[in-house]
């Protein structure tokens, strides 16, 4: 095609499902534009409603961050809309390259923002944003392309131009009520405009799938990935989480209301605030230890070492660690990896087995995709007894470093934190660890952990495991009540607290990762936890769904 109208065409620049977009320049005014039209071949009455509808929908608005459209016409029986010739690339363009700064996902997104209110004001909803929509020039962000756009009183519309149980939008980025064909506001363009930030944040859609049945099935039951990084990344995650959910009253009621909250979050600064990346928060599941052969002097491995392993990597901002009593209630005979991930919503299980030769111990390990299965990396180590830390630490940083995750400051320090000076004093730590699961071994697991504190004054675990079995003999009548309180209060408060992360809770019902409170519970201690929380940076909510506060605190009244 060589001409539109008054418009000579230069070259094509694009088309999509309704559209061809070319290059053109206006011989009237001189000037270069972006011409699109009805795909030759698809000009049947509901394209060419479809079409008038954009171009009303277009000259509507008169906005900085909207393309600004120049004139609606017709060229041999064709539709043509002649709109703003655009420098740059598609924001999709843009995240195909790595996921964007959250400074620079965030400036994008309240680009999107401010564009949006005066679109809602006016009545019209957008109903199509996604990456390829959006449009980054070195003069700012541009939104395209209303094909879709219609009245805010409603998805159905009179006009009949989105059939009877059609979705209108692209399948990622379409809200649950439009899904379900339910009346869709301006609160549907929120939730569109969170599933684009999380992708910018991440570079990975916010719901993924293989298939349009599986996407839809993502956004109506589903949940995207966790983030993690710093505060400022916590903040912005929460805006994302708040656009995205299920129910429309539950999110943002207009789009000044998700840009001032995003604002706000982006306040939350540092000296290197503008390099601040996103990073996808894996989940991980630490399965116990299968024994090749029957060994009662080594067993104890095969839950205290995956124990240990994950309590190492729980201290980390950028991976979500579950439970090892998660892991035991687990059936590990003919594990099926698919129900694990879905039980447990997890991306990746450590699996394990144990086999001891005399002093020599050997240990076969495999990191699984637990939504495909496939194997990340496997290992087989052999050390002996007196190694058992140096195996554990290997393990645990072959994990992080398979991972494409960028360690922080604080988790560097993590991973060098409570290092046991005494391999023995380490044994005994676990040993002790194993039996403490055990009412009938508590006394024992008491001792041990007595004999590991004195063989390393400094081990912090080992006084925390220490206070925990003072506070449950006590609770359960299994000591001197006076004596074993005053014990218990001792032990970790101290030692625990200086030795480790300064977690005004750490006594508190006994274990950071409590389901309920003990009947030990010190109420004080559930409220010292919640304050504390309160009073971080990171919210009371994420800190408890992280395990760093124990469940039985009372919830926060001063942070959400």
């Amino acid at each position: 095609m060589e001409r539109i109208a008054h418009y000579r065409v230069t070259r094509q620049l694009g088309e999509g499902g309704m559209g061809v977009v070319y290059e053109a320049e206006d011989e009237r005014l001189g000037r270069n534009v972006a011409i699109k039209m009805v795909r030759t071949g698809v000009g049947d009455p509901t394209a060419r409603n479809r079409l008038w509808r954009e171009a009303r929908s277009a000259a509507s608005v008169n906005h900085p961050n909207v393309c600004q459209l120049y004139e609606v016409g017709e060229s041999n029986g064709e539709l043509y809309l002649a709109m703003e010739l655009l420098e740059g690339e598609s924001l999709a363009d843009r995240i195909a390259r790595g996921p964007l700064t959250v400074a620079e996902a965030g400036g994008v997104a309240l680009a999107i923002l401010d564009a949006l209110g005066p679109l809602h004001r006016q009545g019209v909803l957008h109903r199509d944003l996604k990456p390829s929509n959006v449009f980054l020039t070195p003069h700012g962000v541009k939104l395209l392309d209303f094909g879709l756009a219609g009245s805010i009183a409603g998805m159905r519309e009179p006009t009949n131009l989105t059939q009877a149980d059609t979705v209108v939008g692209t399948p990622h980025y379409v809200s649950p009520e439009q899904l379900e064909g339910r009346e869709a506001d301006g609160r549907s363009d929120l939730f569109a405009v969170g599933a684009v930030l999380y992708e910018m944040l991440s570079a990975r859609q916010a719901f993924p799938g293989r298939t349009v049945a599986q996407i839809f099935n993502a956004i109506l039951h589903e949940e995207p990935p966790p983030l993690g990084g710093s505060e400022m990344v916590a903040s912005v995650e929460r805006v994302v989480r708040r656009a995205l959910a299920k129910k429309p009253d539950r999110r943002y009621a207009d789009a000044e209301a998700m840009a001032n909250d995003l604002r706000a979050a982006l306040l939350l600064t540092g000296p290197s605030a503008g390099s601040v990346r996103a990073q996808p928060l894996r989940r991980l599941l630490v399965l116990p230890f299968r024994m090749l052969r029957p060994d009662p002097d080594s067993e104890f491995l095969a839950l205290s070492l995956p124990d240990a392993i994950s309590n190492s990597l729980a201290s980390l901002d950028s991976i979500l660690v579950r439970s090892s009593m998660a892991a035991a209630r687990l059936k590990l005979d003919d594990l099926d990896l698919a129900a694990v991930a879905a039980k447990t919503d997890v991306d990746l299980v450590l699996t394990g087995t144990l086999l001891r030769a005399g002093d020599q111990l050997r240990v076969a390990n495999q990191l699984v995709d637990a939504h495909d299965g496939s194997v990340l990396w496997s290992q087989t180590s052999q050390v002996s007894m007196g190694d058992i830390f140096q195996l554990q630490d290997g393990l645990t940083r072959r994990i992080v470093e398979s991972l494409p995750i960028r360690l922080s400051a604080h988790d560097e320090s993590a991973l060098r934190r409570n290092v046991p000076a005494d391999p023995k004093a380490y044994e005994l730590y676990l040993r002790a660890h194993q039996l403490a699961q055990q009412s009938a071994h508590w006394t024992a697991a008491r001792d041990l952990y007595l004999e590991c504190v004195r063989l390393d004054p400094n081990f912090a675990p080992a006084w925390a495991g220490l206070g925990r079995m003072y506070r449950v003999l006590a609770a359960y009548g299994l000591g001197p009540p006076d004596q074993t309180y005053e014990k218990a209060q001792q032990s970790p408060t101290s030692r625990w607290i200086s030795g480790a992360r300064r977690k005004p809770w750490s006594g508190c019902c006994g274990a950071r990762r409590s389901t309920r409170p003990t009947p030990s519970c010190s109420r004080d201690s559930c409220r010292a936890a919640a304050t504390a929380a309160c009073s971080t940076p990171r919210s009371w909510r994420t800190s408890r769904r992280r395990g760093s506060i124990p469940r039985c605190a009372p919830a926060c009244t001063t942070r959400t």
